[in-house]
């Protein structure tokens, strides 16, 4: 997906690729073992390209109204679906789509048990790999690879996790450690829904991928991502408790709205049939 972005795109807007990846992650139609991935990605290969940036924020709009704080987190990588684009952009992303589906993105995040859908950190590897081919060397960014997580968690956790715990990471990236711990947890007959998870990273880009991601692998509704810089700023999870109740109640707001439009539809469709 990196080599076809670089190509049709060339350099810059690493959120655009990163984007697709996750619209694609966050498709809500899930069936068991990703049983429709083939026949899904043979549907959205076929699409026009002027068709993704209403998909990409269709995609976001379901998620948005079970937790619109993460969506929000995960802004960095869907805003750009608002903004205009030309046709060879708009060339690049079908190709990036369609790179990203021949290659099993959906058989990846598509199952219905999310233990299958946090396999994998797709989003670390997406980000890493196109910041590799741009440069990542302001950033120092190393992702820890998928065998030294689970090593570590497996020796920190051990073969008896608690019902329920915290988990905070401070330099977070994606959520690395989380997706290992709550596999591990499934594993050992735990419901990850029953912990609280907070996370934080100076990188915006990582931040939105670990929203992402935490939509995917279903961690549960005790949830947050913060952005911002650990060792001048301390613990962010206050901030983003704090976001979290603002986007919830900024969406309750806007379904009161949608609501009392629609009761008002149906009061003049009454009155037009009476008439």
């Amino acid at each position: 997906m990196a080599e076809t972005w670089q190509r049709a795109y060339g350099r810059g807007r690493m959120d655009i690729p990163c984007g697709v990846v996750a619209t694609l992650a966050l498709w809500p139609h899930k069936s068991p073992g990703a049983a429709h991935a083939a026949g899904l990605a043979r549907f959205l290969a076929s699409q026009p390209a002027r068709r993704w940036p209403p998909t990409v924020g269709q995609v976001a709009a379901v998620h948005y109204l079970r937790r619109p704080d993460l969506i929000g987190a995960a802004g960095p990588l869907l805003r750009w679906a608002e903004e205009e684009h030309d046709d060879d952009t708009l060339y690049a992303v079908k190709a990036v789509a369609e790179t990203a589906l021949k290659h099993g993105v959906l058989h990846h995040t598509g199952s219905a048990d999310p233990s299958a859908r946090s396999e994998v950190d797709l989003m670390s590897w997406t980000i890493v790999c196109l910041r590799h081919r741009e440069d990542r060397s302001w950033l120092a960014e190393h992702h820890t690879p998928d065998d030294a997580t689970d090593v570590l968690v497996s020796l920190a956790i051990g073969d008896q996790p608690p019902a329920s715990s915290s988990l905070y990471e401070p330099a977070g990236g994606t959520g690395g450690i989380f997706r290992a711990v709550a596999q591990r947890l499934r594993d050992h007959g735990v419901d990850p829904h029953a912990w609280t998870w907070s996370l934080q990273d100076l990188d915006p880009l990582a931040v939105a991928g670990a929203a992402v991601n935490f939509l995917v692998w279903d961690l549960g509704p005790n949830t947050t991502v913060a952005c911002g810089n650990t060792l001048s700023e301390g613990d962010l999870t206050g901030r983003a408790l704090a976001a979290q109740a603002r986007a919830e109640a900024h969406r309750d707001a806007l379904l009161a709205g949608a609501n009392e439009a629609a009761g008002h539809l149906r009061a003049l469709r009454a009155l037009e049939v009476l008439a």
